[in-house]
């Protein structure tokens, strides 16, 4: 049994930073606080591009490239090189792990070394489905880390709900804001070109995505038919230019196969069109925060439609209405709402006779009400909360809870001698009999379980032979406690006396 040890900062050093590389449409996620360390004599960020590709391929595809043309430095990612480095932190991009990535960069490898697993999400946590939490809370990348850093603090409620790893999260906005509040950009030359003074309408599409709720496979964005049935229409509207923004998948090999000949079909047809671009580059905002009006499905901007100041159009699957976050509702409920190609026709016609609405004033109080982080600042206040936990880690006692306050907790706490451990700090007891709560016990009050949420614990012991099982699968199922860190009492105690076994005199 050791505690999680990370590579100690020494004091007047750099704080050093390694960027494991990969997606570039995830730039802007992370694009200010690179931006704010670039700038800080007192950081040194480094990019590694991890090219050891593992099953998915797709969003790389011109990854290197983006960096040489950004004119970023970087190296290429080998062990050898993140040895010499010997970074304190390292931030991750897609947070699934295993999908991205083979075992030398893999963020248990990293951690296992003392590096401390940095992430920002790259998207917006957006759905509230049973599939949606595993993807927000419970993907490797997320369970590592030392720092999650979330958009809102409605959200933030969420990760205190659901996620295992909940104490590493942190409420600073999202570097994508801090584009957004800058502003800065251009359309494209072609884009330019081709509307010729004609109003632009950004078309952002999700590839169909498909969720489980039970056995029931469920599609939760809108049907491809309807998509089809109004790029077909798209030469009525010659005094507008579309530009699609399609998701990589889209043109990947793990395209679901039952919808690859309506996903050619759409392409098609997009590409018959004299007034619509294909927009495939990797730094999407040229185009996004360019637009005159936005017609958006669920994806990672469909909160960041909601902040370009312009009319906006949310398409759902008709048959199917995908639950929201908190942190999201507000602010998507407030676009106009579409399922059919007839939807989206309505909303083009409404904007060419500018008749979109009072949009502003209904968006304005929805973003400053679960928006707070509109200040061009979210890079910085994530390197600032980076650098005060690095440089104010001090207290390497491996924090302990036990649950199951009887007989055989009393006599374990007596033997093993914890409390007078110097190397241990036990936070408490508990105990699901809520007649208990609030009593002392082994000289500790006994909280109840919900309470352990609360505590930034390394271990929780399980004190119950007889009830091990039930008490571990409300621990981990109902209260979404981290299951790496509930140990029986036998494994407990072998771990333990392996290193204070001869002081304590029982081996």
């Amino acid at each position: 049994m050791k505690k999680q040890t990370y590579i100690p900062y020494v004091e007047h050093e750099k704080i050093r930073v390694a960027v494991m590389f990969q997606v570039a449409s995830y730039w802007p996620s992370i694009e200010s606080f690179y931006e704010a360390c670039r700038m800080d004599d007192a950081v040194d960020i480094r990019i590694y591009y991890v090219d050891d590709l593992a099953v998915e391929k797709a969003q790389m595809e011109h990854s290197e490239a983006f960096l040489r043309e950004r004119r970023l430095p970087y190296e290429i990612y080998s062990e050898d090189r993140i040895d010499a480095f010997l970074p304190h932190v390292a931030l991750y991009q897609p947070p699934h792990d295993v999908l991205y990535r083979n075992p030398p960069a893999l963020s248990i490898h990293l951690k296992r070394k003392g590096i401390r697993i940095l992430y920002i999400p790259y998207g917006i946590e957006i759905a509230d489905t049973a599939d949606a939490r595993l993807a927000h809370f419970y993907t490797y990348v997320v369970r590592n880390s030392w720092r999650i850093y979330t958009f809102s603090k409605i959200m933030q409620e969420d990760y205190q709900m659901y996620c295992p790893n909940r104490h590493a999260v942190r409420a600073t906005g999202s570097p994508k804001f801090d584009a957004v509040c800058g502003g800065g950009f251009q359309r494209s030359e072609e884009v330019s070109k081709k509307a010729d003074g004609r109003k632009v309408i950004v078309w952002k599409m999700h590839f169909p995505k498909l969720i489980y709720e039970g056995i029931r496979q469920l599609q939760v964005t809108p049907y491809l038919s309807e998509y089809i049935r109004f790029a077909e229409q798209l030469q009525q509207y010659q005094d507008l230019l579309f530009v699609i923004l399609p998701h990589p998948i889209f043109f990947s090999g793990v395209m679901p196969q039952q919808f690859a000949g309506d996903v050619n079909r759409l392409f098609e047809t997009l590409k018959r069109q004299e007034n619509a671009v294909l927009d495939r580059s990797d730094d999407y905002r040229n185009s996004l925060y360019t637009a005159d009006a936005i017609m958006v499905d669920r994806s990672a901007l469909m909160v960041e439609a909601g902040l370009c100041d312009v009319p906006v159009l949310y398409m759902r699957n008709q048959d199917y209405e995908e639950p929201l976050t908190n942190a999201v509702k507000s602010l998507v409920d407030s676009y106009e709402q579409g399922t059919s190609a007839e939807d989206m026709a309505s909303f083009v016609e409404r904007f060419r006779s500018n008749a979109t609405g009072d949009f502003r004033t209904k968006r304005a109080a929805v973003l400053e009400a679960s928006m707070p982080f509109l200040d061009g600042a979210c890079g910085k206040r994530i390197l600032a909360d980076m650098k005060e936990g690095i440089q104010n880690e001090t207290d390497g006692r491996m924090r302990v809870v036990f649950f199951g306050a009887g007989i055989v907790c009393e006599h374990y706490i007596r033997e093993l001698g914890i409390l007078q451990n110097p190397d241990y700090l036990v936070l408490g007891l508990s105990d699901n009999n809520p007649k208990k709560w609030g009593t002392m016990h082994a000289g500790m009050r006994i909280m109840p379980p919900e309470q352990l949420k609360e505590l930034a614990f390394d271990l929780l012991v399980i004190t119950t032979e007889q009830n091990h099982v039930p008490i571990k699968q409300k621990l981990v199922y109902e209260l979404c406690l981290d299951d790496e860190k509930i140990w029986r009492l036998d494994v407990f105690c072998e771990h333990y006396f392996a290193k204070d076994g001869m002081e304590q005199g029982w081996f």
